[in-house]
């Protein structure tokens, strides 16, 4: 249910304490105020990067592999095994756009680095963090996104190529598709308007709390929708707006603008 927040008892004192009712409402996003532009289906895939066949073209393969190569010298795991690496997500299929990243996943049993799997998770997701931070890379003008994948890990795309291989692992169809674009911008607004109320909160455990709740949110909105209705459900969908609208990015901003003000310490202070 979306949050009221015309009701002030559905926000928490140390908010309002902060910030004037009046001028927040004034600031609300508004779902038709959402640009849904960004999701599209086409009748082909990709020429940058396909050639007519529906292979991936071979200078492309080629350099993604290159860049699997240097990601794994960079993580020091390069001498583990590999059961696959895929191309996923929008540029394997029929909904790309101009924004759409080439998500390249490296498939691996995460057990050969240690049974803790909380532990390999996290290191996994730190390198690939670090590595897409530092090698802004781009190919035929899409941003080469890096990721491991547990070989145990449910994956939804209908669309999966082994670029290993050089073959479909799952090849998509050309399907009718209902985009129920004002769900879309329902949930993506309620998400927009949760993320922007973040950065009007001084209070450390207050923040943190509602930090950690939102992201949370968003995360099983996003995997639950995968899992019930797959890539064109409106809970991936509206995940998909708020990265390609900048509000992923700036989630994460705000958390680390707000722990790098609290560990530092300037001459007033």
């Amino acid at each position: 249910m979306q949050e009221n927040k015309k009701n002030p008892r559905s926000w928490s004192a140390p908010y309002w304490k902060d910030n004037n009712i009046s001028d927040t409402l004034k600031e609300a996003i508004e779902p038709d105020e959402v640009d849904v532009s960004s999701i599209q289906y086409h009748d082909k895939l990709s020429p940058l990067i396909w050639d007519e066949s529906g292979k991936l073209k071979e200078d492309v393969r080629k350099i993604l592999l290159l860049n699997v190569k240097r990601f794994l010298e960079f993580s020091d795991l390069e001498n583990l095994d590999y059961s696959d690496v895929i191309l996923t997500g929008s540029m394997a299929n029929f909904n790309y756009n101009e924004n759409s990243d080439l998500d390249v996943h490296v498939i691996m049993d995460f057990a050969q680095i240690s049974e803790n799997e909380d532990f390999v998770s996290d290191f996994l997701s730190m390198k690939k963090t670090l590595w897409n931070e530092r090698m802004p890379i781009q190919v035929k003008g899409h941003d080469v996104e890096m990721y491991y994948q547990d070989a145990n890990e449910p994956h939804h795309s209908t669309g999966t190529y082994s670029i290993m291989k050089d073959e479909w692992v799952n090849e998509p169809t050309k399907q009718i598709v209902d985009i129920n674009s004002s769900n879309i911008q329902l949930k993506s607004a309620d998400l927009m308007n949760s993320i922007d109320d973040l950065s009007n909160m001084n209070d450390k455990e207050f923040f943190l709390e509602k930090y950690n709740k939102l992201k949370d949110k968003i995360k099983k909105m996003r995997q639950s929708g995968l899992e019930n209705e797959g890539e064109f459900s409106s809970e991936n969908l509206a995940f998909k707006v708020l990265r390609n609208t900048g509000y992923l990015g700036k989630l994460i901003d705000l958390k680390n603008n707000f722990l790098t003000q609290e560990l530092s310490m300037n001459e007033n202070r």
